[in-house]
């Protein structure tokens, strides 16, 4: 892989995005263009995304209304950027938060593991949070790409159709890439730091929450949901990451909340959570 698009969301972020343009000015492979978008920010992020694009030509910056209706993520808003013909010639998508750093070789690295795969469709780097004074791996299986930092060939962007709006699109895209016959893989020795650590926004129940509802709009099992919850709950503090996360789940199923994905994808999914309960073969090694 050659060429790579890169695209940012960006709402009130002028404290970290600053730390996002010095990484990708930095980047060993360049992006052909990268389209920074002002989300209706109210802080300086607009004036930031200006005067990086002044200096670098490759940078697009786009300036939503704060009036704009907006998904949870920056999603609704990406896609609004990606049409067929924005990444057209291109190989690859390279979709960032506006809260990360990382080292020069980052692009580089990722590009690399495609060139090494042909059915590669999704991969990420591992990110990496601080906790206390030490940066820490933010545990997840090797299928599982963070939302974060996530670069798609352009075939599997394709095939998947984009990425959906709303809570959960960043498991929605990897079922769908999974399903198409795509691999998805996070790497361990491509590392991004995320400044802001999830959840941080709003704390850990409204955080288990949405990663509740997230995982209802997926169609996750309820068995499988009931042993995640489980997992989490013997995490510290205890109880309320699993209970937070049945409180999500239940939530979608009491408003019968319409699910953003096909019936297809949900018996896929289904069928492939179950074969990892029972310690059978699955897509999700």
């Amino acid at each position: 892989m050659k060429h790579y698009l890169a695209i940012t969301p960006a709402r009130d972020e002028e404290r970290l995005l600053p730390r996002l343009i010095v990484s990708m000015a930095a980047q060993t492979r360049q992006p052909g263009r990268w389209i920074i978008i002002d989300d209706g920010s109210a802080d300086r992020t607009g004036e930031i995304i200006d005067c990086a694009a002044s200096y670098h030509p490759w940078i697009e910056p786009r300036h939503l209304p704060r009036s704009a209706s907006r998904a949870p993520g920056g999603e609704s808003a990406i896609m609004r950027f990606l049409p067929p013909d924005a990444w057209e010639g291109y190989d690859a998508i390279l979709r960032l938060d506006a809260d990360l750093s990382f080292k020069p070789r980052l692009a580089e690295l990722l590009l690399a593991e495609f060139e090494k795969n042909p059915r590669l469709g999704i991969a990420g780097p591992t990110l990496y949070e601080a906790r206390g004074s030490r940066w820490r791996e933010v545990a997840a299986p090797s299928f599982h790409t963070r939302g974060a930092a996530k670069l798609y060939s352009c075939a599997c962007f394709a095939a998947i159709g984009g990425l959906e709006a709303g809570l959960g699109w960043d498991t929605i895209d990897e079922a769908r890439a999974l399903m198409l016959g795509f691999q998805t893989r996070s790497f361990r020795h491509i590392r991004a730091y995320h400044h802001r650590p999830q959840g941080a926004a709003g704390g850990l129940w409204r955080s288990r929450k949405a990663a509740g509802l997230a995982a209802y709009n997926v169609g996750y099992a309820p068995l499988f949901l009931v042993a995640r919850a489980l997992r989490l709950g013997l995490k510290w503090p205890p109880l309320i990451g699993g209970a937070g996360l049945v409180a999500g789940y239940l939530e979608g199923c009491l408003q019968r909340a319409p699910r953003p994905v096909s019936p297809e994808l949900v018996r896929f999914v289904r069928r492939q959570q179950l074969r990892r309960l029972l310690l059978m073969e699955s897509v999700w090694r």
